[in-house]
């Protein structure tokens, strides 16, 4: 069985659409999905469209995903930077997105458990426990030990951090796919994930997609898409842009 492990699109629908050219010539069996579909890129409307045509086996929600269809509370006003630049993608994506598209975000579950070939594998966000949790390439076997529930799983795929990677911990394969719409780990191709599995074995492809950063970030300023000049940074770096030093840059 073949899957295609996808997450972190975060509304950049130019990246999305040429990781599906890519995706579907490798033919998967099943497609799942680790959340974070909209917030903090252009095209949140596109995204949502684009990962429903696929006809995803599993999606999960993310923690953009779940901040955007459950906040800001009434009366509520941002205290931090970052609050304020939520409050702008949520405020942004809110506009855009129909009654329908965000009750569906609202309604995803926060874990796919199943079973692949005999594999038995869990699908999260971030982590079993949180949606915000943070795991990066470096982390300890004991940390990446957090990321399962149950005894018997052999797989488990993760997304949040932006970073790709795949580790052996403790008789577990840990893969995190990256991020299609806004890589951190300093290679700004979209990037997902291949998994073959074939009588009990397992076999990984991390995948990099060259996309059209310029039309990306085109759209995104045609479209008043609020603090572009993060998305940008982010996106010709694939590095962390949400902070405030960042913002006060000239340029980018």
């Amino acid at each position: 069985m073949r899957l295609a492990v996808i997450s972190d699109i975060h509304g950049n629908a130019v990246a999305f659409q040429q990781a599906i050219q890519d995706l579907r010539d490798q033919s998967p069996d099943r497609i799942i999905c680790l959340g974070d579909i909209a917030m903090r890129g252009p095209q949140p409307v596109e995204c949502v469209e684009l990962l429903q045509s696929l006809d995803p086996y599993i999606v999960v929600r993310g923690n953009y995903d779940h901040m955007f269809t459950r906040f800001p509370m009434k009366d509520w006003k941002p205290e931090t930077f970052k609050q304020e630049l939520a409050l702008r993608a949520i405020e942004y994506d809110g506009e855009r997105l129909s009654q329908e598209q965000q009750e569906w975000l609202a309604d995803l579950p926060t874990e796919g458990l199943f079973e692949a070939e005999g594999v038995h594998v869990e699908a999260y966000h971030a982590s079993p426990s949180s949606l915000y949790s943070v795991q990066y390439p470096w982390a300890s076997l004991d940390d990446l030990d957090l990321l399962h529930k149950n005894e018997q799983t052999e797989l488990v795929l993760f997304g949040h951090v932006h970073h790709a990677f795949v580790r052996q911990c403790k008789g577990r394969t840990i893969v995190n796919c990256g991020s299609i719409g806004m890589p951190f780990d300093g290679d700004n191709r979209a990037s997902y994930a291949i998994i073959d599995i074939q009588n009990n074995d397992i076999a990984v492809q991390l995948r990099r997609v060259t996309y059209d950063i310029e039309r990306a970030i085109s759209i995104a300023r045609e479209s008043g898409m609020p603090d572009v000049k993060l998305f940008e940074y982010a996106l010709r770096t694939a590095e962390y842009p949400y902070l405030e030093t960042i913002a006060n840059l000239k340029t980018v």
